[in-house]
């Protein structure tokens, strides 16, 4: 067999409109997580719900037994946020049945993996590049021993996936463009991934090439609803390439940079994706179309977007990390499944290499 597919979710582009509609038309004990900012912004009806309304970012083994010690078990779970919320919505599908145990050991030790009565999960992202509306995974943080972990089961693809390009427009300029690269890596690093076959290229060339155009457009107009969709079309693509790859060498390098110095995870795993993307270059399949998708003629078209559209902020300096602490990141920087999936598993040698090359 040369290839397998595999998405089993229900996707559907709604407007504002609808999904307030959608909202009112649910029954039994939902948990809706929701900002309070998201909830006043659009005007959402949150009666009937249990309401977990706090700003999500990163969740971590603390949050999380927090949530499963303070809520009742939902029958279903409507998460509408970034990549954060969403995870948490997974973490608590999955980890609910366990509430009783502790949550670092569930999360080491996969016994989730066994839960016959998980919860149901509807994802409507509010950002254009997680891509965590089109998994099965999920990551949690335990900030206390610098370590990442990644919940991973068939149960937890979202039942339906709600893609509202408004929800998208309350973005600033630096989240828009954080999250537009955290969808680029996605798709770049599926194009080069290991399990790469020749329909999540396709995927993976789309997404790339709506992003190439529409990024720029939209950091430039922030309130343009079509470029808005535009990017959450990219970012979808990007979703469904790499549900189906995983990510590369760039993620794995990111997870440190995100523990130990706090950078946004979309900054932290666009910072080495030129160099890593040069150094697999010869590893790459269809080279000519993934040109093409970049209208592009050689690498240093790339290299000159990537410097443009960030205004050349991708460097180590501007986020603040002091060179010695290089050595720091290279030990936290291999993360399997991540590193192992790039066509070249670089050592710490090679990765010091790349993080000395964008240091500045």
């Amino acid at each position: 067999m040369d290839w397998v597919y595999n998405v089993p979710i229900k996707f559907y582009e709604y407007d504002l409109n609808e999904l307030k509609y959608k909202l009112t038309d649910f029954d039994g004990n939902i948990l809706l997580i929701a900002s309070k900012r998201v909830i006043n912004t659009f005007d959402l009806d949150v009666g009937g719900f249990q309401v977990l309304d706090e700003s999500i970012t990163n969740p971590d083994v603390h949050l999380v037994r927090e949530i499963l010690d303070g809520i009742d078990k939902p029958d279903l779970i409507v998460a509408i946020g970034g990549g954060s919320s969403i995870d948490l919505g997974k973490a608590i599908s999955a980890l609910y049945e366990y509430k009783d145990e502790d949550v670092l050991d569930l999360l080491k030790n996969k016994d989730y993996l066994e839960n016959g009565d998980s919860i149901p999960l509807v994802a409507v992202p509010t950002t254009a590049g997680t891509g965590s509306e089109c998994t099965k995974w999920a990551t949690i943080w335990d900030f206390d021993n610098n370590k990442k972990y990644s919940i991973d089961a068939d149960y937890l693809y979202p039942k339906e996936s709600w893609l509202v390009p408004e929800l998208t427009v309350t973005m600033d300029e630096k989240m828009t463009l954080a999250t537009g690269l955290d969808a680029l890596a996605h798709a770049m690093e599926s194009y080069w991934s290991v399990p790469s076959n020749s329909y999540t290229r396709v995927l993976a060339r789309d997404s790339i090439r709506i992003i190439r155009e529409y990024l720029p457009l939209v950091l430039n107009d922030l309130d343009n609803l079509e470029y808005r969709q535009k990017m959450l079309m990219g970012s979808f693509f990007a979703g469904l390439a790499f549900s189906n790859t995983r990510t590369t060498a760039c993620h794995s390098i990111s997870y440190p940079l995100t523990m130990m110095f706090g950078i946004n995870h979309g900054f932290a795993a666009a910072i080495t994706l030129f160099e890593v993307l040069s150094r697999n270059w010869d590893y790459l399949k269809e080279k000519d179309l993934f040109l093409d998708a970049w209208d592009a003629n050689d690498l240093d078209d790339i290299k000159n977007w990537l410097e443009e559209v960030s205004s050349g902020s991708l460097n180590l300096a501007n986020f603040g990390v002091k060179k010695e602490k290089i050595p720091d990141i290279v030990k936290l920087a291999t993360t399997g499944g991540r590193m192992d999936n790039n066509p070249i598993i670089f050592d710490e040698e090679e990765i010091y290499d790349i993080l000395n090359s964008v240091y500045y």
